[in-house]
């Protein structure tokens, strides 16, 4: 049987809280594979060329999305071609989303244990299938991720980092004040959810709306606290679910519960499409990959990429 490879970020949020935390795992791990801390890229590629060699064919991350969509693009670089190692998404960071998309709620100790005991017991770890996201913009390197989004993605998540304390609680009070204060017609929501002006085509068709509370893309369906907007990011594969929201952030608010629920979005709030391609136009198109923030100047494509076998809890 192959070995497991474990990916430590040191910078990510619960391993700054828990510095012991890279040990631990690394103890429970034994002689069943490697772990290996990385906090630069030359860290990383050097961890996963190891890994590669040594035939690791179980890779996690022990880290947030942000450092998830990191270690993925990085694979790609390393692997190429090849069979990737199944991924396994520990809770080590700010935010956890795909984690949690993947049913992980649990401390990323456990979650190995419950791995190890699987192997150890030769039972097969279950898995689901993720289209990746690719992000191309001129002048950046290609990333590779699982959420991208702009316009009260980006917004929310700048507000959330202001806060010098990026943790759960934070974000879930954020998230009730904008409601609130968009459901009113507030000063703080109107802040936060500004119409962006943009043009976007997904597949060459281009979408009717010129401005855009927010352009959403998934390669799974959650993008954090249950609510699930990109349902049908597994429909067809080789695809992604694109959804671009034209409604007011009252329309929204008052819709809130549909989207928690993941029921399929309507006319005017909004526009979606299973897609292999997103175009995303603009002076200055602000998004994120997986909570990290860029900018893109004149705008940016978001495409199918390599399929991910993510491991599942159970």
């Amino acid at each position: 049987m192959a070995g497991i490879g474990i990916v430590s970020n040191p910078r990510a949020h619960r391993n700054r809280q828990h510095p012991e935390a890279a040990a631990h795992l690394e103890r429970l791990l034994g002689e069943a594979g490697l772990l290996r801390r990385a906090e630069t890229p030359e860290e990383l590629a050097q961890a996963l060329a190891e890994m590669r060699r040594a035939g690791v064919d179980l890779l996690a991350v022990n880290g947030g999305d942000g450092t998830l969509h990191r270690v993925v693009t990085a694979v790609e670089r390393e692997w190429g071609s090849r069979p990737w190692p199944h991924l396994l998404p520990l809770r080590g960071g700010a935010m956890n989303t795909v984690a949690t998309c993947h049913g992980h709620r649990a401390a990323p100790e456990v979650a190995l244990e419950r791995v190890l005991a699987r192997r150890a017991a030769r039972q097969p770890l279950l898995a689901v299938e993720r289209d990746l996201l690719r992000v191309s913009a001129e002048g950046s390197e290609r990333k590779l991720g699982f959420l991208f989004g702009t316009g009260i993605a980006v917004s929310f998540l700048e507000a959330w980092y202001a806060t010098g304390h990026a943790t759960a609680g934070r974000a879930l009070l954020l998230l009730l004040r904008t409601a609130l204060s968009a459901a009113v017609g507030g000063r703080f929501a109107a802040a936060m959810t500004r119409l962006e002006p943009l043009r976007v085509a997904a597949d060459g068709d281009e979408w009717p709306a010129d401005a855009y509370l927010s352009v959403v893309a998934g390669a799974v369906p959650q993008i954090g606290f249950g609510f699930a907007p990109l349902g049908r990011c597994g429909e067809q594969p080789g695809f992604f679910h694109a959804v671009g929201v034209t409604g007011s952030a009252t329309h929204l608010a008052l819709r809130m519960p549909a989207v928690y629920l993941g029921r399929p979005w309507r006319r005017p709030l909004a526009v979606d499409a299973v897609a292999r391609s997103l175009l995303v136009e603009g002076r200055e198109v602000r998004y994120t990959l997986d909570g990290d923030l860029f900018v893109a100047p004149g705008g940016l494509e978001v495409a199918a990429g390599p399929l991910a076998e993510v491991v599942l809890s159970g």
